[in-house]
């Protein structure tokens, strides 16, 4: 099992192991999940294909001239 020290600070350091496991790297956040008397840590950051599952699949293909067309029409105006 891997552990950790809590500094004066409050901080601590997640061990290499676990940081490889998870990928987690510098500047990643993470949440606490408390469950009774546990404390469960849970990477917070996702990736951005984690991200693009996310959304539906589109419905069509659209090419970059209409993409630019719509941001000229749309995008110039503000509320």
């Amino acid at each position: 099992m891997a552990s950790s020290t809590i500094t004066s600070k409050g901080q601590m350091t997640v061990p290499k192991a676990i940081r490889d496991r998870f990928h987690l790297e510098s500047g990643d956040r993470v949440d606490f999940v408390v469950d009774d008397d546990r404390i469960i840590l849970v990477p917070a950051t996702r990736s951005l294909a984690d991200l693009a599952r996310i959304l539906p699949a589109a419905k069509r293909r659209v090419t970059l001239d209409e993409m630019d067309r719509a941001i000229r029409t749309r995008g110039g105006s503000r509320p």
